[in-house]
């Protein structure tokens, strides 16, 4: 079976499965023609889906590859977006201990600023207009990980699988 040819819900049960499993799968973008951004986020929709179904809840929204200098060393060019769950995100001063890795392929740490915002941003709103948007902002690092071996991936890739999300912990929020 040609593996372009698999519903994004049938994408989505395998990405799922391995993440769960913390094992790592061939990108969808090798496998065949026709993997591509709309395809991803249908994917991610459906994982999201796969996740509410045990229960999981969406705390937020995450943003990946907003380093422009990471782009060409993934092959990715432009921001890519995934969610976060209630399960995923910490409070950084409540964590006691190691943080167990052991269910995450190839783990690796980055620093993050996260926003919550009070209200939707506007497109076309000027800087002040944006920042009025923001309630409140918190330093912290991100856990991500990659479900293809090597982190060689397209950004659709990325996207089907959770937007590399491992974990998230988070400061505590300044307003």
């Amino acid at each position: 079976m040609n593996e372009t040819k698999k519903t994004p819900a049938d994408i989505a049960k395998e990405t799922f499965a391995a993440i769960e499993a913390a094992r790592q799968i061939t990108p969808f973008s090798q496998r065949g023609e026709g993997f591509d951004l709309p395809t991803a986020y249908a994917v991610a929709a459906e994982l999201r889906k796969l996740r509410q179904a045990r229960g999981e809840t969406v705390a937020g929204r995450k943003i990946g590859f907003t380093n422009r200098g990471m782009w060409a060393e993934y092959g990715v060019y432009a921001p890519i977006g995934g969610d976060m769950y209630v399960s995923t995100v910490h409070d950084a001063g409540k964590l006691s201990g190691p943080f167990d890795l052991s269910k995450m392929p190839e783990p690796k740490i980055e620093p993050e600023i996260a926003l919550k915002f009070a209200r939707a941003p506007d497109a076309g709103m000027d800087d002040a207009a944006l920042l009025g948007c923001i309630e409140w902002l918190a330093h912290g690092f991100e856990i991500v990980q990659s479900a293809y071996p090597g982190w060689k991936f397209s950004a659709a890739d990325g996207i089907a699988a959770g937007c590399l999300h491992g974990a998230l912990m988070s400061g505590a929020p300044r307003r």
